[in-house]
């Protein structure tokens, strides 16, 4: 597996290596050529590295505004909760409040000092993934039968709350691929079949 690390360009290196260690608790890792007068920093949180440089360095004008269209989506350890009321107690400016979202992830995001949005994720304690097609499940209406306890969603079950049969869900899976993929029906089928084989309701074949 790769590493992606990120490197933003700061106006005050100072500044935003204080904002990272002491508001949003990151280490610090490599500093050069010191801490008193630092041209590249890196600091890391939960196994993720971000580096830091200068504007300056890199040309960018001080009428230029950092940040635009970027936004860091760092899947953290802990609990979420506590790390979100802490930042809020600290000052931390909080872009989005933190939520449950659609999709079975719990978020919030907050804007650095140079304007850099952070997304802090945890996938939600609530959410259950559908065994058959693996779509997250956060809501009564998201399980087949309206059945919290029942291991497949709506979209692969019967109204009992019953499992359709392969061809069904197949059908099904390859029906929004090609919407949402732009598939052909061959390829849309062939990808199904695929996503299928993955999951635990039919990979026993």
């Amino acid at each position: 597996m790769g590493v992606l690390s990120s490197t933003l360009a700061v106006r005050n290196m100072k500044e935003t290596i204080e904002f990272y260690n002491d508001s949003l608790e990151f280490k610090m890792g490599m500093c050069f050529p010191d801490a008193n007068n630092p041209e590249y920093a890196d600091l890391s949180k939960d196994g993720m590295v971000l580096m830091f440089i200068p504007t300056e360095n890199i040309g960018i004008g001080s009428e230029e505004k950092l940040g635009v269209g970027v936004n860091l989506y760092m899947q953290i350890d802990g609990n979420i909760d506590g790390y979100y009321d802490e930042l809020k107690r600290r000052g931390v400016k909080i872009a989005v409040d933190i939520k449950d979202e659609p999709y079975g992830i719990r978020d919030f995001t907050v804007e650095d000092v140079n304007g850099y949005k952070l997304t802090f994720n945890q996938v939600s304690k609530t959410a259950k993934n559908c065994m058959s097609c693996g779509m997250p499940m956060t809501k009564i209406k998201d399980f087949g039968g309206w059945d919290p306890a029942n291991n497949y969603c709506v979209y692969c079950s019967n109204p009992d709350g019953s499992l359709k049969s392969y061809d069904e869900v197949l059908q099904g899976i390859a029906s929004l691929m090609m919407v949402s993929q732009n598939l052909d029906e061959e390829t849309a089928e062939r990808a199904a079949k695929e996503h299928m084989s993955r999951m635990p309701a039919w990979s026993g074949g």
